[in-house]
């Protein structure tokens, strides 16, 4: 048997598999992302912004309380280049056949992402079923640890940034409250002050739906290109997985990625090496045909 009848008949598992569930959840990583068009930093900074690479920096150097706290024009400047490249970019046609699958009276559809982009909810997914682990890098939080709320940033009226030094060219966000510095509301690759308190919340309510789902339901979860190198995202599809099945329900983890598609053997485990666009189009043919 070839690999290319091996993949087809591991996509015709997976359409029967998504046709079936009560429940899908989606965990997308950066691979999911990149079929729109934006950069993977994790994969190499030299590839996302060359520019930044040859200033010297690296995305441990970026993504860094440290840098808000020495260098904040660097920081914004960065973090506000990466905002408006995200919300230039459209979310491709596979986040909409997740939302239509959404739409069916059957399923219930939730998506956990370590993705800063928002497409999910850019494409129609509520609040109440997009669990964004990293936090959002669209709002801003308080250095001074002062006790105010995180909140939503204006990205439009933000100031401009000199693309060649990366500066932010203006003065950079300050607290609502304290009008101390400000820096974004993510986790960040190398940090210790994210303030937690909006992804505690959403943590909750995605942890209590699944601890609390019937094992009569049947989930199938699908893993959208998410990598080793941040390898969180792998261990929570699995970890639900694993939970309803010693729960005693039915779950399936179809994991797509086209370049680490290795899953653990299970007779309802599926491995999809294709990219996450090519994958979702091919799958949505086979269920709505």
């Amino acid at each position: 048997m070839n690999q290319q009848h091996d993949v087809g008949e591991a996509m015709l598992r997976a359409a029967q598999c998504v046709r079936n569930a009560d429940v899908l959840l989606v965990a997308a990583g950066a691979g999911m992302g990149v079929d729109a068009g934006l950069p993977d930093y994790y994969g190499g900074i030299h590839l996302a912004h060359p520019r930044l690479a040859e200033i010297g920096l690296s995305v441990y150097d970026l993504s860094n309380h440290t840098l808000f706290e020495r260098n904040p024009m660097l920081a914004w400047g960065h973090w506000i280049t990466r905002q408006r490249e995200y919300s230039n970019t459209l979310p491709h046609v596979g986040y909409h056949i997740l939302h239509a699958w959404s739409k069916s009276n059957k399923r219930n559809v939730r998506v956990v992402t370590t993705n800063l982009d928002r497409h999910f909810l850019r494409t129609g997914f509520t609040v109440d079923n997009v669990f964004e682990m990293h936090g959002s890098m669209h709002d801003a939080q308080c250095m001074n640890r002062c006790g105010a709320h995180p909140w939503a940033l204006d990205i439009k009226a933000m100031p401009s940034v000199d693309l060649n030094t990366m500066l932010l060219l203006g003065p950079p966000p300050l607290c609502m409250q304290c009008d101390g510095p400000a820096r974004v509301c993510t986790q960040l690759a190398v940090d210790g002050h994210w303030d937690t308190t909006q992804v505690e919340v959403a943590c909750r309510r995605h942890e209590t739906f699944f601890r609390e789902l019937s094992t009569e339901r049947v989930v199938a979860v699908l893993e959208i290109g998410c990598g080793t190198v941040m390898a969180k995202l792998r261990k929570e599809a699995a970890r639900i997985v694993a939970d309803h099945r010693t729960r005693g329900g039915r779950a399936t983890h179809i994991r797509i990625n086209l370049h680490q598609p290795h899953i653990d053997e299970h007779e309802d485990n599926i491995s999809l090496p294709l990219g996450a666009l090519e994958a979702l189009c091919t799958m949505n043919q086979l269920i709505t045909d």
